[in-house]
């Protein structure tokens, strides 16, 4: 199985990072600085399970031509990258190739489908704490799970990525298949949206943000109107899930969220992604959203003062 990891960051290089050091045959897409890091440099990783470093192969995003056939390419850049994403897609699609889309926000995947089908489409949601420290360098804080699944229904699961479940189970990461994909991606969503923008804005880690009363009563405000908005779509939110919210959790404590990070590097944050869709969803439904309308306006006006 070949597996390429387009989006050399974060989530990207920790996935891939475990796939490949478990001999799987992995090539990263990146680009600049972070092509020049690994292609001169190991790969290294810093787990709360072990930290390692290796040699990976590597490819320049500006030079695709001639390039393996891969089974599945793990899409791990982004939101906002993802139109210019697409035409790097175009290059690197064979008729047997499939997307791992590990955005966060809803309509990613289903964009992805309308460009590709959604046969090709597999939606992926990482509930899992990784800080990237540098080009080719990044820390895992906090475990969580993968959880993974076809976008198009099917009577049977897809072989390869039974198979690519495996190899991530043996490499020690924790990983599921589930046939309903699109719920995950709401609770995914929900976290997203809880945490993300709360503590760009105040620039604060989730533990600080849980810790002090103000902050804690605005997360539950954006989690209450997200929820709200959630039923009057019909999603399903597992009861457990939103129980554990707003939880203290030891493993999270030290999260710095990736809209956070994206802002102390000065690179475009997901506000569309995770919070205009949200804002978009709730004019149709005719749902009253203030709190999240709010951060909205203050990360835009944050982001251009930046």
């Amino acid at each position: 199985m070949k597996i390429a990891v387009l989006g050399a960051g974060a989530i990207g290089c920790y996935y891939g990072g475990v796939l490949a050091k478990e001999h799987a045959d992995v090539t990263f897409i990146a680009r600049r600085r972070t092509y020049d890091r690994l292609k001169h440099h190991e790969l290294v990783v810093k787990s709360i399970h072990g930290d390692f470093s290796l040699p990976v192969n590597v490819i320049d995003s500006e030079h695709l031509e001639g390039h393996a056939v891969f089974d599945y390419i793990l899409l791990a850049i982004k939101s906002t990258g993802l139109e210019a994403a697409i035409e790097e897609l175009k290059v690197l699609m064979e008729d047997r190739t499939k997307i791992i889309c590990l955005l966060n926000g809803i309509g990613n995947e289903e964009r992805l489908a309308e460009v590709f089908g959604a046969q090709r489409v597999i939606g992926g949601s990482a509930f899992i704490s990784i800080i990237r420290e540098a080009p080719g360098v990044v820390h895992h804080v906090g475990d969580g799970k993968l959880v993974i699944g076809e976008w198009q229904s099917h009577t049977h699961q897809d072989a390869g990525l039974i198979e690519l479940e495996k190899l991530l189970l043996q490499a020690g990461a924790a990983v599921r298949i589930t046939s309903d994909i699109k719920r995950i991606k709401w609770e995914k969503l929900l976290w997203n949206i809880t945490y993300n923008p709360l503590t760009a804005l105040t620039q604060t880690r989730v533990g600080t943000a849980l810790k002090d009363p103000d902050l804690k009563l605005l997360l539950e405000r954006v989690s209450a109107e997200f929820l709200n908005l959630a039923d009057k779509r019909g999603i399903i939110i597992r009861e457990d899930y939103k129980t554990g919210l707003l939880t203290p959790d030891e493993e999270i404590q030290n999260h710095k969220t990736s809209m956070l990070q994206d802002f102390e590097n000065g690179q475009a944050m997901e506000l569309d992604a995770i919070l205009g869709f949200v804002i978009q969803t709730a004019k149709q439904c005719a749902v009253s959203v203030p709190t999240i309308e709010t951060l909205y306006h203050l990360l835009r006006f944050l982001e251009r003062s930046h």
